[in-house]
């Protein structure tokens, strides 16, 4: 399967774009151009910050051949005296063709005429919607009535006047809209900005804040550069803390702040300080003529549903929200307060920010509000928040639901300890209906403390009695969530006799809500890959995972909980190309899920177990300098053994040997796969420099751990590497182990042990091309290797044809810099000329007597090439090359670019 590496980080991207600001525009360049050829231009629609002035400057500029280029600025000033747009160009003409509109228009023609020396006008008019009355009229009417074309921007063309909007009505001119950049041109963007490579926590971060719009990506980019909170750390730039909002986009957002009428600003202020107010509570304290205003003007927007007030943008909200004086935000705070608000009636956002607005108001919060304001902020994971409003609660020792949230956010910020004596605190105040979740809270606590109070058996133990205590209809609810526990804890164990005899059935349950089932599905999904029934949990996976597309909104944790089960369900299944699939192809619902730029590091391990170490080194290396800074989930080990076995595979040993030697310990008991793979990559980077006996063997003896301990996954990965290095004894264990297994992965394995112990060509060779097929490139490559021995051994021509094909189809998929393109630049011009021609079917004879050769000298030069080229012969360099007339643009090597 050929995938393309996750949208969001495209390490291939090049920095040097011909503008920033033009960044991702691709589709809106190549329109609005073609509307300049076969319209009379286009408007170009898109909010502030979004890049419309650069866009009509770019094309302008690159039209200035075939266009006399005139720019036209409208704004509130200018749009207050008549032709004020136009005065520049006005004051060019006789005060006597001033008189009168007709007279202007005339005059104004003769005069670009003149000036154009036979060239079409281009009229560029900036903020069309601010032009007063008579230059949009002349603008008009130039376009209409001359050989002039127009390239207009504005927020909405329907703020434009009527004789514009009938330009686009009628066909004349294209609209153009503009919309925000995606993750992977912001990324693109902050390379720029940087000049280098930054993490994907801190792309993620300002993308997120920024939604997409250029100007505000790149205020916030330079703004924490210039406070530190991103700074270069071995040629990758990190998140060092929290964003800053002071700066240059402070100051932009302030001038546009203090330029809003008193009356707007104050509704302004409101919905900035609590974001999702209802529109009822809000007219209690503001007139209804600004707020329709400002709905207008789009700087408001309401969701019909709730009647719930929002800034068109939430990055507007933040920053209008710190420009308000500590004193002014109180005064409103008590305006809202003395409206009597019915919150319960609000939407979660707005009762949150009013939470925290109370909080910053220096006042208490009410216990029912602060419950409902920390579950969302939990589900948002915003754990910082709960703590903030919870510790705001006067009646917080007594209240078993807000301490249950207060643990959950602890724990979110490895605050262990606090959490496990905060869960205590909810069973000695709390009903059995809240001691089932704490109980479930402190069984997972247990796998991270030294000497937890309460160990993870019996933690859930509890939980389970507890549940069957509760009156219905709540207990069947209760048990789901033991039950989705109990598995997930099993999953994570790696322990196949602990998963939960109902876990079948509740992941078919339709009563059970999505949240509890979506997680359970998740689990039994790795459980069943644990077992070795990789068939099932790879279709399990795929469903799960279109369940999930199509899934309501979840808390993050849920969904970063599932997600992360269908990768590691992938991988565990052998079926790497469907995890770097899955991880090009999530949704932004699931980027949202992970602020900790979650493709980054996963791609890298998947793409290092593919054998794929330069490109598992692009993300890699930026994903360990990043948790070198922050390491809240305790990857830091698995990454380190990752590089330092990618440095194996480049044969980079002093590097190899510095980065296995800084590999830190788990702080914490690690998930079994975490434990496993961080194994895996320490064991096979010694094998790799040492090659000997000893170092296999210690490969096979994790190997046969595993299967004792029932990890099947873990099992034939480490002992398929043990036998491709030789050891008999794993290769035989590896047969004993797909043995007992199911599905085509299986069958894989098994082939693999038995080709290598029968000496066998073609087995080997049909495992060879599995392994390939599933994204295994580097053990498919040294396993097509054997092949192409073992049948040179046996004189069969047919088979080491097929294993030199396989062999060389591995070696140019390992890395970029094995592809066909990059391996014919790297020939001379007479070996590059000689390949080409003979892949296009000239013949040595023919191609002797053109180069004045004889033609076994011809033979003697091709077979010397496509050594270099890692091609079997003239056949399978025309299929590489396709039928390109130049053949030097040849088919580049697709997978995983």
């Amino acid at each position: 399967m050929r995938v393309a590496p996750p949208a969001q980080l495209n390490p291939g991207r090049a920095s040097g774009s011909t503008q920033a600001s033009l960044i991702g525009r691709t589709e809106a360049l190549r329109a609005t151009r073609t509307s300049l050829e076969g319209n009379g231009g286009a408007v170009i629609v898109g909010p502030e910050g979004i890049g419309k002035t650069a866009l009509a400057n770019y094309v302008a500029g690159a039209a200035g051949r075939q266009f006399h280029v005139v720019h036209i600025r409208g704004s509130k000033v200018a749009a207050r005296t008549d032709y004020g747009a136009l005065n520049w160009l006005l004051s060019e003409l006789p005060e006597t063709a001033l008189s009168n509109p007709v007279q202007v228009l005339r005059a104004l023609k003769v005069h670009l005429h003149e000036r154009s020396q036979g060239r079409r006008v281009l009229l560029v008019v900036d903020n069309a919607h601010e032009l007063d009355a008579l230059s949009q009229t002349v603008t008009v009417q130039l376009l209409r009535q001359s050989d002039a074309a127009l390239l207009a921007t504005t927020p909405d063309l329907l703020l434009c006047g009527e004789e514009l909007v009938r330009l686009w009505s009628e066909g004349k001119v294209r609209r153009i809209d503009l919309g925000p950049l995606d993750i992977s041109d912001a990324q693109a963007l902050m390379e720029r900005i940087t000049h280098g490579r930054p993490s994907a926590l801190a792309v993620q971060t300002v993308w997120s804040q920024a939604k997409g719009n250029p100007l505000f990506t790149s205020l916030l980019c330079r703004d924490q550069i210039a406070a530190g909170r991103i700074q270069e750390r071995g040629g990758t730039w990190t998140l060092t803390g929290p964003l800053t909002f002071s700066g240059e986009m402070s100051d932009w957002m302030e001038s546009w702040y203090r330029e809003i009428p008193l009356p707007q600003r104050t509704v302004v202020e409101l919905v900035s300080l609590c974001p999702g107010i209802p529109m009822g509570t809000l007219l209690k304290v503001v007139d209804a003529e600004p707020v329709d205003a400002l709905e207008e003007r789009g700087i408001l927007k309401v969701e019909n549903g709730e009647s719930a007030v929002y800034l068109r943008d939430p990055l507007y909200a933040r920053l209008v929200a710190g420009l308000i004086p500590v004193g002014r935000s109180f005064d409103l705070w008590q305006e809202i307060l003395q409206t009597n608000p019915d919150l319960w009636a609000c939407a979660d956002t707005a009762v949150r920010a009013f939470a925290e607005w109370s909080c910053e108001s220096g006042e208490g919060v009410d216990a029912d509000v602060a419950l409902r304001a920390c579950a969302a902020a939990n589900d948002a994971g915003d754990a910082e928040a709960v703590l903030k409003i919870s510790a705001a609660v006067p009646t917080l020792a007594t209240d078993p639901l807000l301490r249950l949230e207060r643990a959950r956010a602890l724990r979110a910020t490895q605050r262990l300890r606090a959490a496990e004596r905060e869960l205590h605190a909810v069973l000695a105040v709390g009903s059995a209906a809240t001691q089932v979740p704490a109980y479930l809270e402190l069984a997972t606590l247990a796998r991270s403390l030294p000497e937890p109070r309460i160990h993870t058996d019996e933690a859930l133990e509890r939980a389970g009695v507890s549940a069957e205590s509760v009156s219905a209809p709540n207990r069947s609810a209760l048990r789901n969530e033991v039950v989705a526990a109990r598995a997930a804890l099993a999953a994570l164990d790696a322990d196949l006799t602990a998963v939960p005899g109902e876990l079948a059935a509740l992941c078919r349950d339709r009563s059970a809500s999505e949240s509890v089932r979506l997680r359970a599905r998740a689990s039994r999904c790795q459980l069943l890959a644990l077992g070795g029934l990789s068939r099932e949990a790879s279709e399990e996976a795929t469903a799960l995972w279109h369940s999930l597309e199509n899934a309501g909104k979840l808390p993050h944790s849920v969904e970063a909980q599932v997600l992360g089960g269908i990768t590691s369900t992938y991988v565990m299944c052998s079926e790497l190309s469907k995890g770097l699939e899955l991880l090009s192809n999530a949704s932004r619902r699931c980027l949202d899920s992970f602020p900790g730029g979650w493709s980054e590091l996963p791609y890298g391990i998947i793409n290092a177990l593919g054998g794929r170490a330069d490109t598992a080194l692009e993300f890699l290396l930026p994903a360990l300098r990043q948790l070198q800074v922050s390491d809240p989930q305790d990857d830091l080990p698995m990454a380190y053994a990752a590089v330092a076995y990618c440095c194996a595979a480049r044969q980079e040993w002093d590097a190899m040997a510095d980065y296995l030697a800084a590999s830190p310990d788990f702080r914490t008991r690690p998930p079994a796969q975490i434990a496993a793979v961080t194994r895996f990559f320490q064991a096979a980077a010694v094998l790799a420099r040492r090659a000997d006996a000893d170092a296999a063997a210690a490969l096979t003896a994790q190997g046969r751990r595993a299967v004792e301990q029932g990890n099947y996954p873990e099992a034939v990965l480490c002992l398929a590497a043990a036998a491709l290095a030789g050891d008999d004894q794993a290769a035989t264990a590896l047969e004993a182990a797909a043995a007992k297994a199911d599905g085509p992965a299986a069958q894989m394995w098994r082939a693999l042990g038995t080709g290598l112990l029968q000496g066998s060509p073609k087995i080997q060779l049909d495992a060879a091309e599995a392994l390939l097929g599933t994204g295994l490139i580097g053990l498919g490559y040294k396993t097509a290797l054997r092949a192409r021995e073992a049948a040179e051994s046996l004189n069969n021509r047919n088979l080491t044809r097929r294993a030199r094909m396989a062999a060389n189809e591995s070696f140019r998929l390992l890395s970029d810099a094995n592809s066909i393109s990059r391996r014919l630049d790297e020939l001379s011009e007479f070996e590059r000329d000689l390949a080409v021609r003979a892949a296009h079917g000239e013949s040595s004879s023919a191609l002797g007597s053109a180069l004045h050769l004889s033609p076994r000298t011809v033979d003697w030069h091709l077979g010397r090439i496509f050594q270099k080229l890692h091609v079997s012969g003239r056949a399978e360099l025309r299929q590489l090359l396709g039928d390109a007339d130049s053949g030097l643009a040849g088919k580049q090597d697709t997978l995983y670019k």
